[in-house]
């Protein structure tokens, strides 16, 4: 690009002045250093509108867990009649008598009598049930003694229908019960009776009383 500059005035006073042209050189660019290959940019994708949801419900609180009883393995079919499966003959014999006499603990209250009852069966092979009661006397808190009196019944099965029922599936001591109210109430009396005799004759006589 040219540019005119003024020269500064002769020693003569000479007002003409002499306007010379100077050219001035642009320097060149400096060679630059080569760039590595630059990678092709992504472009990014567009953002899409959030559109409104629905508000979260919060959840329910889960229900407790409440532990359920175990099933019981006996079913009892319906319709089950129970004297269909053994034969009439019932024959009820003393199975066992207990009695023991105990020092009594010291105490200045009263002693309270109570009776347990209870009734198991048993299966005897292919031959039937054994159904047996059991009567035990005991004080609250020790007494001076205690008495245990059992009666047993059996019940053989009837050879044209005992292959009808799985026995083992079968609660047999409560059919007994709901069955034979009349076999249940003599075990019972018997029990009773036995445990007045021994107990007056131990010196402390027992009326017969109901178990719990």
């Amino acid at each position: 690009m040219p540019i005119f500059r003024r020269n500064k005035p002769a020693d003569n006073g000479d007002p003409n002045e002499k306007i010379e042209k100077e050219e001035t050189k642009i320097p060149e660019p400096a060679a630059s250093e080569p760039q590595p290959p630059r990678e092709p940019e992504i472009p990014a994708p567009p953002i899409q509108p959030i559109e409104p949801t629905e508000p979260v419900q919060p959840s329910e609180p889960a229900a407790e867990h409440i532990p359920q009883p175990a099933p019981s393995r006996f079913h009892t079919p319906e319709g089950f009649d129970f004297n269909r499966y053994f034969l009439a003959e019932r024959r009820i014999t003393l199975e066992n008598v207990s009695f023991e006499t105990q020092r009594p603990a010291v105490t200045s209250g009263q002693l309270r009598l109570t009776a347990k009852d209870t009734i198991v069966a048993q299966l005897i092979g292919n031959a039937g049930v054994k159904a047996t009661f059991n009567r035990a006397l005991s004080f609250e808190p020790d007494g001076p003694f205690t008495v245990s009196v059992s009666f047993s019944v059996m019940l053989v099965f009837n050879p044209g229908t005992r292959g009808e029922i799985d026995w083992r599936t079968i609660d047999i001591a409560e059919e007994f019960k709901k069955n034979c109210p009349q076999l249940v109430q003599t075990m019972m009396t018997k029990s009773a009776l036995l445990i007045a005799e021994i107990t007056n004759a131990n010196g402390t006589p027992i009326l017969p009383m109901a178990g719990r």
